[in-house]
Formats: C-alpha cells, structure tokens, sequence
C-alpha cells in the first residue's frame, strides 16, 4: 500500500539528484540508496556490537592523567 511521506524542500531535491532516468520513483530510489547502504556500511559482529556500547559507558580520563601515565613529554 503506498504512503506519503512529508521531506524537506531539500531533501527533494537530493532525492531528484539522485534518479538515474526521469521516470524513476521514488521508491526506487530510496530502495537503491539503501541497498548501497547496507553494501558499503560493514556488518558489526554481535561482540563488537556489545563492545563499542560498553566502551560508551565507560568515562574515560582527563587528557593531562592519560599523559602522565603514558609517561609523555608534552606541554598543555
């Protein structure tokens, strides 16, 4: 069944930009943009899913404490 979808006057014209022949729809090209999506995006592995959301919740360390147990010589 087919929808409407309300986009930016913009977002329009990235749309239109993108047809390869005058009658292609929209819905082709959405669905072309998506499969080069999912072609160029790598597959993230349920681990490293797991491991990038942990490393977000992790706080991390002022620069300058990561310097001085690196043991770096740099100026601030």
């Amino acid at each position: 069944m087919p929808t409407t979808i309300q986009v930016e006057p913009d977002t329009l014209n990235k749309l239109r930009n993108f047809k390869e022949y005058n009658r292609e729809s929209y819905n082709e090209v959405i669905n072309k943009l998506m499969k080069f999506k999912e072609m160029v995006e790598p597959k993230l592995t349920e681990q490293a899913k797991r491991d990038i959301d942990e490393a977000r919740k992790e706080k991390g360390m002022p620069l300058s404490q990561a310097i001085r147990e690196l043991g770096v010589d740099i100026e601030l």
